[in-house]
Formats: C-alpha cells, structure tokens, sequence
C-alpha cells in the first residue's frame, strides 16, 4: 500500500493575512491509523508550524475515527511560509505490512495590503 494525496502538489494554495482560509487534504492507500495518547485522546495525523500563525488542523465531518480527511483552516494572522506536516500510517491486517507516509505541504501567506 502506497499513499497517495489530494491535492498531490507540495505547494497548496497562498493564504492572507487577516482572510479566512480552507483548504482540505485527502488521503488515499487505506485506513489512516488512529492512535491514542498516553492521556487516551486520539492522535492526530498533522502539525502545523510555527504553531502561531491563526491556522489549525481539523478533522472532516467532526469524526475522530477518520483520519484520511484533514482541513486547514484559520484566519492567517501574519506572513511568511507556514509548513503542514501529514504523516502517520495505515491500518493492516495481521499479516500485511505496515505502510508508513509522511508528507509536508507548504502555505505561502501573504500581506492583505494592496489587495482589492
């Protein structure tokens, strides 16, 4: 099992500043593994960083157990590159292998000045 990712460009679309943003990231191959932390909340599949940027991840349809949807959403709070990481791993049957991804797009967020 290979993952594959909609949209399958590194680059996604550029953001700006104080303008609402969405973009959504599909990913196909298989079930994307849910895991569960030490405080048993469930793990997610993204990082956004700097973590400061008004940006977050969130699930599709609000469902915990599907992790092959992820949204970025936000109002972008100042420019510059914005790196969103998706990587995690697919779950198998007993005697398949375990297919790892891993995957970084990136947002270029822009200043809203001179914008109409």
């Amino acid at each position: 099992m290979r993952a594959e990712f909609s949209p399958e460009k590194n680059e996604l679309k550029d953001a700006l500043v104080g303008t609402a943003y969405y973009v959504q990231i599909n990913i196909f191959g298989g079930n994307v593994a849910t895991l569960t932390n030490s405080h048993g909340d469930r793990e997610f599949v993204g990082s956004i960083s700097p973590g400061d940027t008004g940006l977050y991840l969130a699930r599709c349809n609000n469902d915990k157990y599907d992790n092959n949807c992820i949204q970025i959403r936000g109002v972008p709070t100042k420019k510059g590159v914005i790196k969103v990481r998706v990587s995690g791993f697919f779950s198998v049957a007993m005697f398949q292998k375990s297919s790892e991804f891993d995957k970084t797009y990136i947002i270029t967020v822009k200043d809203s000045e001179g914008s109409s």
